[in-house]
Parts: structure tokens; sequence; C-alpha cells
């Protein structure tokens, strides 16, 4: 392990950090003064090996030669005018204060005090039969001073085939999702390690430099409040299992706020703009990325729950839908997204058209897809692909790419467009079966877009008003 590091302040110049090498643990920072790199290693090399100018040290120490940490006292000075007794019963002292293992071991005749790297003490003895010290136990959290590299840690939190975390969490029944593993060790290689060095510790992490950190990526970076929330979460959750695993003492990461995001509402095409969409002979492309978007808009189905579709979910005596699973490109097919099967009625018309889509498979079974891929076997359609045929039948009706964006419609927006439908209809704990929402506040949260349906009573109270006053 390097006994320094640097890292880039606001102001673009850099600071070295002074670690002890066996913990971790900054004991000393000063600033290089300078923007560049290489320079700013020659002048913390420099100090690592002939000490640092005086002042501006961490508050209670200094950092001398060899990296040695001291609180000022002249160490070789107590050590000359020990007695033997006087240096055995020091050792014991030493040992019983910070948990060192008593080596007990005689060299020379000298009595080697195990401390950490840089500070070892030599303490006369004069003897060369010196009985060994009782054994002091370790702590239950020795394993917490343990020196852990910052982006290896994250790197192998997050990695899905070999994370300690993923494993644990899967033997006790929780669905841990491969598709998030792989966008947070994507942050992880994006974000923390172009911002920290390789040899950066956990355990030298402070508040202060990890809010720097995060800050920067909002406004250096340009990055929304979303994504950097996303790249604290992908520390925060590392941090808090090497807690948990006694590897760590704190969590570096408590009391760095996170950021506030002002969500964007999601737009729905009109009513007109859905009848075009429906009437829309969708010639560039094969039929079934129609009857996709009709299963989205007509039953508020997710896009992946659309290609987790299998020939046994569909009920076309009964003209039911069973919602079962999900897919995407990553994980492949899993649960729903919030692990509840349901229940929908649908129509007979569209339960005939999955059915006879799905019997163009060669491979048709029971279990085969509805939503069959022609290129891969064995797997369906994959969710992106009925987004950008959507895309494409938006700018058929005439609404421009720009134009879409701006009004942020994207293919979840055909499930708000089915809960507003539904909530103008039945109860909200019939739109909340339908879509199947936990909560009350997420149904709402859906169907809260204007409608013809909305704008025509609100013509008709108002025209209303209108004929008292003009009466």
């Amino acid at each position: 392990m390097q006994p320094f590091y640097l890292s880039k302040n606001s102001s673009g110049f850099y600071k070295a950090y002074f670690v002890n090498t066996e913990t971790g643990k900054v004991i000393a920072t000063k600033s290089t003064h300078s923007t560049n790199k290489f320079e700013a290693t020659q002048i913390a090399s420099n100090w690592h090996l002939n000490g640092l100018p005086s002042a501006r040290t961490t508050s209670c120490s200094n950092y001398k030669n060899n990296s040695a940490l001291s609180s000022g006292m002249d160490l070789q000075s107590i050590v000359n005018r020990l007695t033997r007794d006087e240096a055995l019963e020091l050792n014991a002292m030493i040992t019983a204060r910070f948990s060192f293992i008593p080596c007990g071991d005689v060299v020379n005749e000298k009595v080697v005090v195990q401390m950490p790297a840089g500070a070892a003490a030599v303490i006369e003895a004069g003897i060369a039969d010196t009985e060994p010290l009782p054994s002091v136990p370790k702590s239950d959290n020795a394993n917490a001073s343990e020196p852990i590299f910052l982006i290896e840690a994250l790197s192998n939190f997050w990695d899905f085939e070999n994370s300690e975390y993923v494993k644990k969490r899967q033997l006790r029944g929780f669905d841990i999702k491969q598709r998030n593993c792989k966008e947070k060790l994507g942050i992880v290689r994006r974000y923390w390690a172009t911002y920290f060095d390789a040899d950066r510790t956990v355990q030298s992490l402070t508040s202060r430099e990890l809010d720097e950190f995060l800050l920067s990526l909002r406004r250096d970076r340009g990055l929304s409040a979303d994504t950097v929330n996303k790249t604290m979460t992908a520390g925060n959750m590392a941090f808090e299992f090497l807690i948990k695993e006694g590897r760590l003492e704190k969590n570096p990461l408590t009391g760095v706020e996170r950021f506030r995001v002002q969500a964007r509402k999601r737009g729905i095409p009109t009513e007109t703009e859905m009848k075009q969409l429906m009437d829309l002979d969708w010639t560039w492309t094969d039929s079934v990325y129609k009857l996709a978007f009709k299963v989205a808009a007509l039953f508020g189905l997710r896009a992946g729950e659309i290609s987790g579709l299998h020939v046994c979910d569909v009920d076309a005596v009964g003209d039911l839908l069973y919602i079962r699973h999900s897919w995407n490109d990553i994980d492949k097919l899993k649960d729903t997204k919030n692990g509840d099967d349901r229940t929908i009625p649908i129509e007979h018309g569209v339960a005939l058209e999955l059915l006879a889509n799905a019997r163009r498979n060669p491979s048709y079974s029971d279990t085969s897809f509805v939503f069959w891929s022609s290129k891969i076997n064995n797997q369906p359609i994959w969710p992106s692909s009925f987004e950008d045929d959507f895309y494409i039948a938006m700018r058929k009706i005439g609404i421009s790419e720009e134009q879409r964006k701006e009004r942020n419609i994207v293919f979840h927006s055909l499930r708000h467009y089915c809960a507003t439908q539904i909530a103008q209809r039945a109860s909200l704990e019939i739109a909340m079966k339908i879509l199947g929402h936990r909560t009350e506040e997420m149904t709402r949260l859906y169907s809260e877009h204007e409608t013809q349906m909305k704008l025509n009573n609100a013509k008709e109270v108002l025209a209303q008003g209108w004929k008292l006053l003009t009466a």
C-alpha cells in the first residue's frame, strides 16, 4: 500500500493525503499547490522522505521521516532512559491499549514491541531470556483495522457473479437483479474510479471529501440529481455491508446529503393521438409490434411483462391474462417488478390475436413465449424493440422526435394512459388490481392526467355556470 495519495480539490490543486500503511487512516494532509499531477507526486514523495514542512498537519499529529506517526515527543530519548522492567511494562501497556499481538521475540538481546509499520520502537532489554508476555485477545472488530481499497471494494460488491453480498441475499431468498448490479458497477467505473486513485482506502475517506466528490459530479460533469444519488447509493450500500461484516467501523457517507430529484411528469398521448396510433397500419414492421402497443395501452402491461408472456398466461376461454413474469436483457426471465402475480380481464379479440401470434412460432408450446423472437431461439422480443417501433409510429402520425421528448412520452406512457382511462371509469381499488400497484398513491400518480372526458365534464360544469349568470 502506498504511504500517500493525491486528490484534486474544487480549485484544481492536488492535495496530498498521508496514511498509516497498516490501517489506511489519514494521518496528515497538505496541499501541493500544483495542478500538475506528476509535479504534485514529486512534491508529496519529497515530503514522505524528508518530512512535511511545519504546520498544516492534522489536528494532533506531525508527519515525520519514514512516515512515522508521532505525538511530538522524542520517543528515542524516552526509550533510551527505560530500564528493563519499565520496558516490559510499557510493552504490555501498549499491547493492551492498541490490541496488538505481542510477539515477545528476542533479537540480539532486544525485545521488539509490535507497533504500526514505520513506528516500531526497539526497546533495550539487556537480557536474552525474557519471559513471553501473556497473550492479549484480539477484539471482535479486529478486521476493521485492515485497509480496504475503495475501488476494489465497490467493484467486488457490485460484481453480480462473485459478490458476497449478492450470494448472501440470494441464500436468504431475496431476488437480486443482475441488471441493477451491472448499472451500479458501471457507475463505480465511470465516476468513483475516475475520481479516486486505485490505492485509496475506504478508511481514509471523510464525509467532507465525499460531499465534494458528489457535488463535483453535479457541478463539473453536469450529471442529473438522480444519477448522483445512484452514485451515492453505489457506495453507501457497499459501506453498510462492510460494517455489517465487521470490516469497517463507520460509514464515511453518513451525514452526506442526498440531492433533491425533481421528477419530470410522464407525458401521455392524447385520446385523438391514441386513436390515430390504433388506426395506423404499421406496415414498416411486423404486426406483432402493434399488438404489443395494444396490450400496453388497453391493459397497462409494462414492456418487460409483455416480453415475459407465455402461451399458458393467455386464457381465451375465460378472457383472462395472467401476468407472472417480466423479461430484461440482463436478468432474462424474472418475477414482476414488485414480485406479485396478477390476473386481469382481456378483450376476447386481443386474446385470440396473442395466441395466433404465439402459434407462428416453430417451437410453439404451452410454455413458449407469446412475443417470441425470430432471431434468438427460446427468447422473446426484447422490451427495447417495442419502444423503438412505438417511436416510429409516433413520427408516422406527425409527432417529431423533438416533440416526443419535450412531452416526455415513452413506451411506459401507455401504462399511464391505461391507468387514467381506468381511473375515470372504475374505482381506485379496481385500477390498483389491474395495474398491480401496492398503494393507492402510486395508482393516483399514474392516473392524474388530463383527458378529453375530464375536459368535457369541466366544459359542462362551466357551461351550466354561464347559463345561470346570463339567464
